[in-house]
């Protein structure tokens, strides 16, 4: 049954790829329903206000669907910078959601949630999503392995039924953002805090080979920041936001990072944070 005078948004940031296949699940179930429905890589430096220009009508329901990878407690910059971008719109709606790496959640989806319900998108409904810690590649066992797998996809799935019932209605109810705000006061005080630029301080330097770089361009191409330029040589900017996809992806290695010390480290915080590794939806 499709949904009557609505259209679906489905924007992502996703440097490892983790986010993009929840993003895609949500897309296909929105598709399944005969609705409208546009993807947005947020990678991609997509035109946003041509894609609003298009979405936006009075007699229209749009629902945005916005996801980012938890990097240091937080979500991404680019993903933050799209929300404080969007249109004050009549019929807005939300579902933020998050993948992270099996060490902590943080105050990611609190931070999107209350940002989307500031610009007049209130929020039906969320979701934080275990993955593969995206620093872990090289890793034989890393944090969140095999992990989004067919249960978080079932869970999404669940998601997207109590929301797309929420859309059909004549007023649909939002959540709270205090069932967003899980974390322990303590824990949940730390990390607001220390803001995600504080914490950049803290991630790995990144080393530069100038004689291996060919110019290939595939750091820039996969930068989600933008913050890669190409002379001779990759430069990289304060943008950076530390994904350490040009490391992970660069075919010459022109660009390295030690990233085996922060391993432990990594280990370590997520045994004592202790968080649930159970997807779990709010709804």
């Amino acid at each position: 049954m499709s949904l009557v005078n609505c259209k679906a948004l489905v924007v992502f940031c996703s440097p490892a790829g983790s986010t993009e296949r929840v993003a895609q699940t949500m897309a296909q179930k929105i598709e399944s329903m005969a609705t409208s429905v546009t993807m947005l890589d947020l990678v991609d430096a997509p035109d946003i206000d041509s894609i609003f220009s298009q979405l936006i009508d009075e007699d229209v329901r749009v629902c945005l669907y916005i996801g980012s990878p938890v990097y240091a407690s937080h979500p991404v910059p680019p993903v933050m910078a799209f929300i404080a971008r969007l249109p004050k719109i009549q019929n807005g709606f939300s579902v933020p959601f998050v993948t992270w790496g099996a060490v902590t959640s943080g105050v990611a989806l609190y931070e999107m949630g209350a940002a989307l319900a500031e610009r007049g998108y209130p929020v039906l409904g969320a979701a934080k999503v275990t993955a593969r810690h995206s620093m872990m590649w090289a890793e034989d066992v890393p944090l969140g392995a095999d992990r989004p797998n067919d249960e978080d996809g079932r869970a999404i799935e669940e998601l997207m039924a109590h929301v797309t019932a929420k859309l059909k209605s004549s007023t649909p109810l939002d959540i709270s953002l205090a069932d967003l705000d899980y974390q322990d006061p303590l824990l949940r005080q730390q990390m607001f805090q220390r803001s995600f630029e504080a914490a950049k301080a803290g991630f790995p330097a990144k080393k530069i080979y100038r004689e291996r770089c060919t110019v290939c361009g595939i750091c820039g191409d996969n930068c989600p920041a933008g913050a890669i330029t190409l002379a001779d040589a990759p430069q990289i900017s304060n943008l950076c936001i530390h994904c350490f996809n040009c490391v992970r992806l660069c075919p010459e290695s022109a660009i390295a990072a030690d990233l085996k010390p922060i391993h432990a480290f990594i280990r370590q915080r997520a045994k004592l944070i202790n968080e649930s590794q159970t997807t779990q939806i709010y709804i």
